[in-house]
């Protein structure tokens, strides 16, 4: 048997970190600022996406309808959100219909008759959740009308008064007027057909398109769209221009003679009409980076 002598080497264990929290991050002012404004930006986005939660639960609607007086020359229609449809009554008779929808708490929907004429409004006390009210509206012939709608869509079909069209977003259109006519959306397309009395066209980058156009002044403005403007008769003051899209006119056959200006920053121009500066009958077109035609039908 062998016996083996000697002695362990000593082997100390490693110090076990003592129980407790974590040492504190020394505050800064760095730290201080941040907790001073992240803090309640938290707060205030939890606080948002609760409410908007709330107000999809609590959806409700209710019927409008309202008659317009026949001896009113003017309707003038202010929503903060809606689809919104003018059209000609069949008699004197006029009127008002439609849905409105909203969320919590119901709007106030106000109905003021003066010798001036009649105002509608539909004001939403909700910056969250779903408010608009769909609406049409029914005017008797010559009826001077003016219609605005926060985030929706404005359409006129067939009437004889004066209009003019508002959407801060949404696409604007009109058919069959015979009265003076103006189109504007923030952001949406714009388009005419058969339109007679003086046309002013505005998006603020959409594109706008007339057709079968019988207006002699005309004139269309957008941040970016393209532009296309056909006539049915000889114009005699035209002015369109876009920040930077195409340019498209057309006017009828024949000899009538053009007093034309034709103007881009990166595009190229293009003239089949007969042309005369002294000519009455002017047409300018501008575009800061598209093309321009003017050509015959």
């Amino acid at each position: 048997m062998i016996t083996m002598h000697g002695t362990a080497p000593d082997q100390t264990l490693p110090a076990r970190a003592p129980r407790g929290n974590a040492p504190r991050l020394p505050m800064t002012p760095a730290r201080r600022a941040w907790l001073k404004i992240g803090v309640p930006v938290c707060l205030i986005l939890v606080g948002w996406a609760g409410l908007n939660l709330v107000a999809l639960a609590g959806p409700g609607q209710f019927k409008v309808s309202h008659d317009i007086p026949a001896s009113t020359g003017r309707v003038n229609v202010n929503f903060s959100s809606g689809n919104i449809l003018l059209r000609q009554a069949a008699g004197d008779q006029a009127e008002l219909t439609g849905t409105a929808h909203y969320s919590l708490i119901r709007p106030s929907f106000t109905t003021r008759v003066t010798a001036a004429g009649t105002d509608f409004g539909y004001n939403c006390n909700l910056p969250v959740g779903n408010c608009y009210l769909n609406a049409a509206i029914s005017v008797p012939p010559g009826t001077r009308t003016s219609v605005y709608t926060g985030g929706g869509t404005a359409t006129a079909v067939g009437t004889t008064g004066d209009v003019t069209l508002n959407s801060d977003g949404g696409n604007v259109s009109a058919e069959r007027v015979s009265g003076d006519l103006t189109l504007i959306t923030g952001g949406g397309d714009v388009s005419a057909e058969r339109v007679s009395g003086d046309l002013s066209l505005n998006s603020d980058g959409g594109d706008i398109t007339a057709t079968a156009i019988t207006s002699v002044r005309v004139t269309a403005s957008t941040g970016g769209g393209n532009i296309t403007v056909v006539f049915t008769s000889v114009p005699t003051n035209v002015k369109v221009n876009t920040d930077g899209g195409n340019i498209t006119i057309v006017v009828p056959p024949g000899s009538t003679h053009y007093n034309l200006t034709e103007r881009t920053d990166g595009g190229t121009t293009s003239e089949k009409v007969p042309t005369d500066s002294s000519s009455p009958n002017v047409i300018t077109a501008t575009s800061g980076g598209g093309d321009i035609s003017v050509s015959q039908s």
